[in-house]
């Protein structure tokens, strides 16, 4: 009987279980202050099938009717990913393109991915689908540069963390989702098993605003941004030497 209860305990406690998993992460303190990541603007960054995904521990920093910006390459013609009250927002085909679905719990790790295959959108919530909607009609691409914690078209920064932002070129499948969404960081080239086949960009703000996959590397600016969590230790060999 003991072991029943722990078992449906640990059930109720599931969603908290999910942490964020790896060394730092970024850290904003929210509008007003507009802290923000900024990625020039590439083509492979804004396709006609999408996922983005990322470990968040977020609120909605601008007021009771608003939302706040996770990610974003100008919602009005491209794409957006963002929290609304607690409710995951995304766009993928610009302004009409509106999708709601799964909720963001306040100050609480979780998964999200948001998908686009250019007929289904789909939202999921630590590997869980929450949303499965007919996309809109496709759009031009946009030439704006692509934004973590910020849009250029919606400066509004949530409050809180964001981890493991990545932006594949395919549309994700639960399953393939669930399998990498804890997976340890892979460097470029080391992928035999294919579990990262489609992925642009990977940014685990390990102190700074690079892109680790490839080369999106991004510039920080504004005000209230930060890193939190725990820098990994640099191995002995790899340090500099001090002169």
């Amino acid at each position: 009987m003991r072991i029943v209860r722990i078992v449906i305990a640990l059930l109720t406690i599931s969603p908290a279980l999910f942490a964020q998993p790896f060394g730092q992460y970024l850290r904003l303190q929210g509008a007003p202050l507009h802290g923000y990541i900024e990625i020039p603007a590439d083509a492979i960054l804004d396709t006609p099938a999408m996922t983005v995904e990322a470990w968040v521990s977020v609120r909605d920093a601008n007021g009771v009717a608003g939302c706040s910006s996770i990610a974003g390459k100008q919602w009005t013609t491209a794409w957006w990913i963002g929290v609304c009250g607690t409710t995951l927002r995304s766009y993928f085909n610009g302004s009409a393109s509106l999708k709601d679905g799964g909720t963001i719990p306040v100050d609480t790790w979780v998964h999200i991915a948001a998908t686009t295959d250019g007929t289904t959108r789909r939202h999921y919530i630590n590997g869980n689908l929450v949303l499965e909607s007919a996309e809109t009609a496709p759009r031009s691409t946009s030439t704006a540069a692509f934004r973590i914690g910020s849009d250029v078209a919606y400066a509004f920064t949530p409050e809180g963390g964001i981890d493991d932002l990545r932006i594949w070129t395919v549309a994700r499948t639960g399953d393939q989702i669930r399998a990498t969404m804890n997976a340890p960081f892979a460097p470029e080239g080391s992928d035999l098993a294919g579990q990262f086949t489609g992925l642009e960009a990977w940014y685990r703000f390990e102190g700074n605003a690079f892109d680790s996959w490839r080369s999106h590397h991004g510039t920080i600016l504004g005000a209230g941004i930060s890193f939190g969590g725990t820098a990994a230790p640099v191995p002995a060999r790899h340090r500099s030497a001090k002169h």
